[in-house]
């Protein structure tokens, strides 16, 4: 009787073991990342353009003192790719290989929507403060090696709003002539 119990356990902790494995494939191309819809399913999300903006306050004009910012910018109030919030988001992000530590490059952040645009604070130069710069990553999150050149990024208690993500070519010194976001739209969809 106990062998049968024991194995009856056993098969159902293996059933729910292998219930709970992820089985999507990778994004095609570096640099693409899907948001997982359920442990067999994803969705690609897209890539922007983006723009960095420089503006200084009136009073650095005027005074001499003031602050310099730095925002990443992205025309439009929302993204197009709408993620049902759940306690964990999780992502598969393509890179080059996985033999990186992914916190070296990939930055995930959110942004502050204003009029028409997203924008996330990228560095700050006040005139008695200094600089104060990497604001971009600042969702932590929980990365393991996935497949043969991704990343399984699981994030926690996001907040409705819209995000960001940006990476980093960690084999490469070279910069392209434009940035790429990846972004989504947290939403409540419950409501």
């Amino acid at each position: 009787m106990k062998k049968i119990l024991f194995t009856a356990l056993l098969s159902v902790i293996i059933i729910h073991a292998k219930a709970q494995q992820i089985t999507v494939e990778e994004p095609e191309f570096a640099e693409q990342s899907l948001v997982l819809t359920s442990d067999a399913a994803g969705k690609l999300l897209p890539r922007e353009n983006a723009v960095l903006k420089t503006k200084a306050a009136a009073s650095l004009y005027l005074t001499g003192i003031g602050k310099i910012k730095t925002r990443i910018t992205l025309n439009g109030k929302n993204s197009t790719a709408i993620v049902k919030k759940e306690p964990t988001i999780k992502l598969i992000v393509k890179a080059v290989d996985n033999k990186t530590d992914p916190k070296s490059f990939i930055n995930l952040f959110k942004f502050e929507v204003k009029q028409n645009k997203r924008q996330a604070l990228v560095s700050e130069l006040g005139t008695f403060s200094g600089v104060s710069e990497n604001s971009l990553s600042s969702i932590d999150y929980n990365a393991k090696k996935y497949g043969e050149s991704s990343y399984l990024i699981s994030l926690d208690n996001l907040t409705p709003g819209e995000y960001g993500m940006i990476m980093g070519d960690p084999n490469a010194l070279t910069k392209k002539n434009t940035l790429m976001v990846t972004t989504f739209r947290v939403a409540d969809l419950n409501e």
